[in-house]
């Protein structure tokens, strides 16, 4: 593998990753909001959805129905799940290396219905598998999935939820409360 794919590779990993860690923090931010606006769900929703445009959020997962025809992704895919197939798990495999087999056959598996070049590199590396030198093609579908990973990252970072979660000043955080609270009677009052 050259090294213009190796950092292709960590470039994915790396913001596939933060991507994972901003879910996580996003969902801990929404019900901590709607706790601080005192239980007033109707409130804080609106605050609790990211924005882009109007458009609402697009997960990762809800990306179905994509249909391809790379046999270089179907090869390595084929490849990768022979060596993490559930029912290839033996049981003198320990139960650290059985939840990583199982974690890497269901990523194998995303990355198969939304044709991620990037996701199944990524899982291609952390098995030590061979990776063929890419085409334009495959290194295009990986920065257009860094490019959208990156969105989505600035989407979930940029609710408001989020934002006040990570203010680390009670004072201020509590001022950012008031001022979502007051937006939020404006657009109430609007309709």
């Amino acid at each position: 593998m050259n090294a213009m794919t190796r950092k292709l590779i960590r470039d994915y990993t790396y913001n596939s990753d933060s991507l994972e860690d901003i879910l996580s923090i996003s969902s801990d931010a929404e019900s901590d909001f709607r706790d601080a606006m005192n239980g007033d769900h109707a409130k804080a929703l609106e605050a609790l959805q990211p924005k882009e445009g109007s458009k609402p959020p697009i997960k990762i997962e809800e990306d179905e129905g994509v249909k391809f025809e790379d046999k270089d992704f179907k090869k390595i895919f084929r490849k990768l799940a022979i060596k993490c197939h559930p029912d290839k798990l033996t049981k003198d495999i320990s139960d650290r290396d059985t939840s990583f087999l199982k974690k890497c056959y269901e990523q194998i598996n995303k990355a198969n219905a939304t044709y991620d070049w990037g996701l199944l590199l990524k899982v291609a590396s952390s098995l030590d598998a061979e990776i063929p030198e890419l085409s334009e093609e495959q290194f295009d579908n990986i920065n257009s999935n860094i490019k959208s990973i990156k969105r989505k990252i600035s989407m979930y970072e940029n609710s408001m939820a989020y934002k006040w979660y990570t203010l680390s000043d009670p004072e201020i955080k509590k001022g950012y409360l008031e001022t979502c609270a007051a937006i939020f009677m404006k657009e109430v009052n609007k309709t």
